[in-house]
């Protein structure tokens, strides 16, 4: 039995040596260059072309003059807005000069004609620009 173990890894050891060399390995791809070597100003200003003509065109809405936004600062902007001074001539000139009487029990309002002593009264007292 050892005889033919032997004869065996004898053979086996002949015809590995006559077998054909294995094949070299393939070439690896060259490495690519590096990024920085990649990027010239050609190349950037291309990539630029190319992205603002693939992007949609908006229009540009006009500004709304609010900087800020929020619950608090609209909140403060709708609070400053009603303390300014009104215009003599507008609606509310009258915000901060009432157009009436009140009593303790009685509340008397006056418009249109009736209300003009009281809108000459917003003007003499500077509560209207």
């Amino acid at each position: 039995m050892k005889q033919h173990a032997l004869a065996s890894l004898l053979y086996l050891t002949v015809l590995g040596a006559a077998a054909e060399p294995a094949p070299a390995p393939e070439k690896l791809p060259e490495a690519t260059p590096s990024l920085r070597s990649r990027l010239t100003d050609d190349v950037v200003k291309q990539a630029v072309r190319e992205t603002l003509a693939d992007s949609p065109r908006e229009p540009k809405s006009a500004p709304s003059g609010q900087v800020l936004s929020g619950d608090r600062y609209q909140t403060f902007s709708r609070e400053f807005t009603q303390a300014q001074k009104p215009s003599c001539l507008g609606p509310d000139a009258l915000k901060h000069q009432p157009s009436g009487f009140s009593t303790k029990n009685w509340n008397f309002g006056l418009g249109g004609v009736f209300a003009l002593p009281f809108w000459a009264a917003a003007i003499v007292g500077g509560k209207c620009k």
